[in-house]
């Protein structure tokens, strides 16, 4: 087997990985010739690795090894400039210690030497200064180098100790910048070609007594019968130092796969479920494994999913049953908070997100740990752009359906022609959404076609199997209460003769599409037009004046905490983006504003999300980032300009203000609608009117001043 077959990562960490099991012993297991230069060396690395390392013996494999051995000021000036050399004594040092122990351990080095397959030089340096520790893995024309702070001991290897190498592979570019030099430096090594390190053979003597004092046959069955691979008690290194060392022995340890299992606190509270989501769970297990779970936002649909996820592993394992389960989600900033919150299950996910440099090795090494039953639990977060690559669909095509819990999370994106085909055939199935279905009157928000999204949800998630309203969630005391205010924008003349002409266009095809299909050219132009006028009243100019008005007349108000939720593009004839110009505006009149955008790196926006939760920022200014499922309970206010009427989108941005907290005690909507002139009786303008009091009604509804807001309603001829 190539170097390159192998599931390797180009750096590892030993608080995240297994260095020697995920690293060590599958290169050592297919290499010829094992070169490492280190501080210091335990053979107790080469036992924990005995499968490996048998098939490296077998294969006739070569190690050469340099240890350092680090001395006085004065003995090193002696040996640089040959007074002295302590080659003799460290070679008759160690065949005493190898012919005369009973260490399994020392025994491995012993049979190496004795087959000539190890061949070993002392580094010797002044205290402290052999830093450099570097292995280099041999198969045919392929070279694997890795370097960094791992010594050749067991700790050095493994969780015990926090170490970290980096790879570079001689099949990749980055080799010749560094891989190379790696052995360049190790063979100047070697040949003792370097200025402050002499390095020294082992006297012939030495390898002599070796293979004469050892039987290679008694020897080789000694260390590889049964329980060769059990860790022992290891030893200090094979020579005391001519300055004192730290003790160098390893604790057994026993490495052991994190399983899901239900915390006994979430942030300082005992942990338990509300009797919703009690409910849901005892839903989806009589609906078969299967089902939409429509909870309102902050009504606990992560917390909901995870705890099924933990009951199903523990239902499966009780059968001897392993569970590989993927969590789907649209943006980076939910993978992150879903990975935090499975982190609390003791789930560590693997999060297949960004590069795939940074993802791939890691899942394609959990997935064959899994199927080769060395773990019985894998969990993944997935970003659906990533869902649908070739490397993560190749992936999960190895792993059984039947083992697999898939979840979507904001699944109302997965029934798209783009993603519904890449969801996998699992046997269990969860769709998250607070609203998993669009309504009829999305078609004026620019998607005017037929709902084949509803069809493929309810087909491959077998349609809502519990349902939680936002009303509920209020009534139960899990969702703040809050007021709501209305705030009417008209649009002007010039905008209101626009939106006419662009709405009686958008009738005439929608018409025309219910008599026949609409050929692509027409459906693109449906599509671009109903687009326009969207951001027509979302940008029309009477609405950031009329924020900034409003922000002034309050001047007792607290902005700490609020969302301004903004509409995308440009409006007509501008020059920036409209996001830019709430931004500047806000800032004019002294607010601590920042975006958050899907145009900010992750950097930025974890960097903007915790000033603002920690008050050095006021506001947050977002289009659609903020919509899905991002976790802000701090927020308390919130300021609508993006004049949305698709239900899924307004449900989403007055949850985010919901959600419980210590410092709320209720939240606050303040919505800009947009209407036409009082004025105006066309078809288009009734229509407008009929949309904005449809959102004002279903907001109004749960709201702690249902009278207020609908005297407003009234007042502004919505009636």
């Amino acid at each position: 087997m190539l170097f390159s077959s192998l599931p390797l990562k180009p750096k590892y960490n030993s608080e995240e990985d297994d260095i020697l099991q995920s690293f060590y012993t599958p290169l050592l297991s297919c290499a010829e010739r094992y070169d490492r230069a280190v501080g210091y060396f335990s053979a107790a690395v080469l036992a924990s690795a005995a499968n490996g390392l048998e098939k490296f013996i077998d294969s006739g494999g070569k190690i050469r090894l340099v240890i350092g051995d680090p001395l006085t000021d004065l003995e090193y000036e002696a040996i640089l400039k040959g007074m002295e050399s302590p080659i003799e004594a460290r070679s008759t040092q160690l065949s005493e210690i190898l012919l005369n122990s009973t260490n399994k351990n020392l025994d491995i080095l012993s049979y190496l030497i004795a087959n000539k397959q190890l061949e070993v030089r002392f580094a010797f340096t002044y205290q402290g200064m052999f830093h450099k520790k570097v292995g280099i893995f041999y198969k045919a024309s392929e070279i694997v180098v890795f370097s960094g702070s791992a010594n050749e001991t067991l700790a050095g290897l493994t969780k015990y100790n926090s170490e970290e190498i980096s790879v570079y592979f001689s099949w990749r570019d980055s080799f010749l910048d560094y891989g190379e030099v790696e052995i360049e430096n190790f063979v100047q090594l070697w040949e003792n070609k370097q200025k402050r390190t002499k390095v020294v053979p082992l006297t012939s003597e030495f390898y002599k007594k070796i293979q004469k004092g050892i039987n290679l046959k008694d020897l080789r069955k000694k260390i590889f019968k049964a329980e060769k691979t059990k860790l022992k008690t290891a030893h200090n290194p094979f020579f005391s130092y001519s300055f004192k060392k730290s003790d160098q022995s390893v604790k057994k340890i026993q490495l052991t796969q994190r399983v899901p299992r239900k915390p006994l606190t979430i942030k300082g509270r005992a942990f338990d479920l509300f009797n919703h989501q009690k409910k849901a769970i005892c839903s989806w297990k009589k609906s078969d494994y299967r089902g939409l779970l429509k909870l309102a936002t902050g009504a606990g649909k992560t917390i909901t999913s995870i705890t099924a996820i933990v009951e199903l592993y523990e239902q499966r394992i009780k059968n001897k049953l392993s569970t590989f389960t993927i969590i789907s989600v649209p943006y980076i900033e939910l993978a992150n908070q879903w990975v935090d919150e499975l982190s609390q299950f003791n789930i560590s996910a693997i999060k297949c997100y960004e590069k795939s440099a940074n993802w791939k090795n890691s899942l394609d090494a959990k997935s064959l740990l899994y199927l080769n039953n060395k773990i019985n639990f894998v969990c993944v977060v997935v970003v659906n752009r990533t869902l649908v690559l070739d490397d993560f669909q190749k992936a999960m095509s190895k792993i059984p359906n039947n083992d697999i819990l898939f979840i979507g999370d904001e699944c109302h994106h997965l029934g798209s022609e783009g993603l519904f085909s890449f969801l996998p055939n699992s046997k269990y199935r969860i769709g998250l959404s607070a609203t998993p279905f669009r309504s009829d009157d999305d078609e004026l928000e620019g998607s005017p076609f037929s709902d084949k999204n509803k069809l493929n949800l309810v087909n491959y998630f077998q349609g809502i199997i519990s349902d939680y309203s936002l009303r509920d969630a209020i009534k139960d005391n899990i969702l703040a209460p809050y007021r709501y205010e209305v705030i009417a924008v008209y649009l002007n003349e010039e905008e209101e003769a626009l939106y006419e002409e662009l709405s009686l266009k958008i009738t005439r095809l929608i018409l025309e599409s219910k008599k026949e299909a609409l050929p692509s050219d027409k459906k693109n132009l449906l599509t671009s037009l109903c687009g326009r006028r969207s951001r027509l009243l979302a940008t029309c100019k009477g609405k950031l004046p009329a924020l900034i008005k409003y922000l002034k007349n309050k001047s007792e108000l607290d902005l700490q905490h609020s969302l301004v939720y903004v509409g995308e593009g440009k409006a007509p004839e501008a020059n920036n983006p409209y996001i830019e110009d709430v931004t500047k505006e806000l800032f004019a009149i002294g607010v601590k504003v920042a975006k958050f955008t899907s145009g900010e790196s992750s950097v930025q926006r974890k960097s903007i999300m915790k000033n603002f939760k920690n008050k050095e920022i006021d506001a947050l200014v977002a289009m659609k980032v903020l919509d899905e499922g991002i976790d802000v309970p701090v927020c308390k206010t919130a300021y609508i300009l993006a004049s949305s009427r698709n239900p899924r989108q307004y449900v989403q941005r007055r949850g985010r203000v919901l959600r419980k907290s210590d410092s709320k005690s209720e939240a606050k909507i303040i919505d800009f609608v947009v209407l036409p002139s009082k004025t105006s009786k066309t078809q288009a303008a009734e229509n407008l009117r009929k949309a904005e009091l449809k959102r004002i009604q279903d907001f109004k509804a749960t709201s702690l001043n249902p009278s207020e807001v609908e005297i407003e309603s009234v007042n502004l001829g919505l009636y």
